[in-house]
């Protein structure tokens, strides 16, 4: 495993921002603190770490076994550098960037087995589809390593999530356009969290979204799978995304939202006819038609959505271990 080390005099600063970045980081890196120089050198003898951040009145030589030095400084907006009073989610997207950027190529952190895609698609309206698979993405995040991206034109996810995002979807789309060799820190460049699940934040340009090619989504979809240690990834898609039923064959699984409604019956009807006519009737062997139950409630906050009657439901849906899972 990758190592990011953090190194400076400041006990309280450095040991709350190594906490923090513990938690962003997840399963990408092992966070390591070093509050004194000697301590920093003894280690460095016999590992090697990819990432060390030091405070700017650290001593910033370049040491043996340290890929990337990163001095955090207090001055805003310094070339090469990175501001030490940001939010930690911020400084770590500052870091994974600058690095990106530093570096000719790194070798991908890519995992070993096959990578799920699932897909989550309905062409009923208000069905819940968001909030299902954000809670699905934050369920399934509690073992695995997960990736969320939302494909409507107008999320309204800066809003509902209460951040606001330097950079979204599209950024991650010009990386995969251009062939980034380091593709994997991009990712981590870009990345938010909602608890231990990662999302890209959605398009905000619906001009820019609408001219993306099919061919286009699916490479970036295969890149993520190909590029990166992610094991699932979850698209929420809409049939606004150019590509939709191509993206759904690229699927492991695809939940479909149905309901008893006559309208949306029958919405849901004219799409599966349409598939069983069409050249994409193979979705439907992949397809789980899942009926969302009444709900008394839904939570605002995205991170209270694994607390929810919702969240009982994913869980029964994908055989999570409840008896296990003592934070509900």
């Amino acid at each position: 495993m990758d190592k990011l080390a953090i190194f400076g005099n400041e006990k309280e600063y450095v040991t709350r921002l190594s906490e923090c970045l513990r938690t962003i980081a997840g399963k990408n890196m092992e966070v390591l603190l070093f509050t004194e120089e000697k301590a920093l050198d003894e280690y460095l003898k016999d590992h090697k770490v990819r990432i060390c951040l030091t405070l700017e009145n650290e001593k910033t030589v370049e040491r043996k076994n340290i890929e990337n030095l990163i001095v955090l400084t207090e001055e805003e907006n310094a070339s090469g550098k990175v501001f030490k009073y940001m939010s930690a989610d911020r400084i770590y997207s500052e870091v994974m960037a600058l690095c990106a950027e530093r570096s000719e190529t790194v070798k991908a952190p890519r995992s070993t087995g096959e990578k799920e895609i699932i897909g989550i698609y309905t062409p009923i309206k208000r069905s819940f589809q968001t909030s299902f698979s954000l809670t699905l993405g934050q369920v399934l995040s509690r073992k695995k390593k997960v990736l969320y991206l939302n494909f409507e034109s107008f999320s309204g996810f800066e809003t509902l999530s209460g951040r606001t995002a330097a950079k979204d979807l599209m950024d991650l789309l010009y990386f995969s356009e251009c062939g980034d060799p380091n593709f994997s820190m991009r990712v981590d460049s870009l990345k938010e969290r909602i608890g231990e699940l990662d999302y890209i934040s959605p398009a905000k340009a619906f001009v820019k979204f609408s001219l993306v090619t099919k061919e286009q989504w699916i490479k970036l979809i295969d890149t993520i799978a190909r590029e990166t240690d992610y094991e699932t990834v979850i698209l929420d898609l809409s049939e606004n995304v150019n590509g939709l039923l191509d993206i759904l064959k690229r699927c492991s699984v695809v939940y479909t939202i149905t309901d008893s409604d006559r309208v949306a019956t029958a919405k849901v009807g004219q799409y599966e006819n349409m598939l069983r006519d069409s050249a994409y009737q193979d979705i439907l062997l992949k397809t789980e038609n899942i009926s969302i139950p009444k709900l008394r409630e839904i939570p605002g906050n995205f991170e209270l959505l694994t607390h929810s009657e919702l969240a009982d439901f994913v869980k029964k849906l994908v055989n999570f271990d409840i008896g296990g899972d003592a934070n509900g």
